[in-house]
């Protein structure tokens, strides 16, 4: 499908971008997705996963030619003008050369597959939970839907469920806009025993917050 689409933006002249600031660094496959297989887009944004979530430093890869074509002198007014609060912010700078040295040298590509496969392994606990309507997951990431009936939710259950998964130590879980789906974005680098907290502390929080039993 990749293929498909960058040679329909390319028959168009239409600049393909890939948004990777969620799922880079391995959450969703390689490393970034610029150029996987012989699919390749225009530009690649990455964010997340340079500093591993603790600071905030984002970064946009594209192609040498459309590099080019913002190059010159001032006068040219070739450059593409941008300022944000951040930018240059020497912390994050110094937080993602560090981040990137723990993935290559724990070779974390290497080891992600079995994570994948305990974070599978896990969630499909959470499945039996009776409100859990539903568990997807694609790689390193999950989703948790609760059921929103009013008789299967405790009042305050929008305000409550993110807030106890954080009490529990579960920072790497955050609610949707529709507050009965809870998303889970691990750190590729997160042990196994850090992980296995991480979904006790949602299915725990999904217990307290919901009048919630087992399936039969």
């Amino acid at each position: 499908m990749l293929q498909s689409l960058r040679e329909w933006c390319d028959a168009h002249h239409v600049l393909l971008i890939f948004d990777e600031v969620l799922t880079g660094f391995g959450r969703n496959g390689p490393v970034v997705r610029l150029r996987t297989r012989g699919r390749s887009s225009r530009f690649s944004c990455l964010a997340k996963g340079l500093t591993g979530g603790y600071l905030p430093l984002a970064a946009t890869l594209s192609t040498e030619r459309i590099y080019e074509a913002f190059l010159g002198d001032y006068h040219e007014l070739k450059t593409f003008f941008y300022g944000h609060s951040y930018c240059g912010n020497p912390l994050g700078r110094a937080a993602a050369p560090a981040s990137l040295q723990i993935f290559e040298e724990q070779d974390i590509l290497k080891t992600l597959a079995g994570k994948i496969s305990l974070l599978t392994e896990l969630l499909s606990d959470l499945r039996a939970l009776a409100n859990v309507r539903d568990v997807r997951q694609c790689g390193y990431i999950a989703g948790i839907e609760v059921k929103t009936a009013r008789a299967n939710l405790s009042p305050g259950t929008s305000r409550r469920g993110p807030a106890s998964a954080s009490r529990r130590g579960n920072t790497g879980c955050s609610p949707e806009r529709s507050s009965t789906r809870l998303c889970s974005f691990r750190h590729c680098a997160q042990r196994d025993g850090q992980l296995q907290r991480a979904i006790d502390a949602i299915r725990r929080a999904i217990r307290e917050v919901c009048r919630s039993g087992r399936k039969d």
